[in-house]
């Protein structure tokens, strides 16, 4: 996908994201600080996921991401 080329174009671009890792990783942490604004010692207070949180974020103007934060998976 060429951003440039979306944004002259003004077509409205989808992206999925998926996080996914180990429990504890720090995903939902860094979707929060990324994508929420969140300030790091602010993560502290947020809960583990257990199971999957699905979201739609609008992201630099014109892209719309899919972003699925999946709770983590210890082998």
């Amino acid at each position: 996908m060429n951003n440039a080329s979306a944004s002259s174009s003004g077509k409205e671009e989808t992206a999925k994201v998926l996080l996914m890792g180990r429990a504890g990783a720090g995903k939902t942490s860094m979707r929060s600080i990324i994508f929420a604004n969140y300030l790091a010692r602010e993560t502290t207070r947020l809960h583990p996921t257990n199971q999957v949180e699905h979201s739609h974020l609008r992201f630099l103007g014109n892209m719309t991401l899919s972003l699925w934060d999946c709770g983590g998976q210890d082998v």
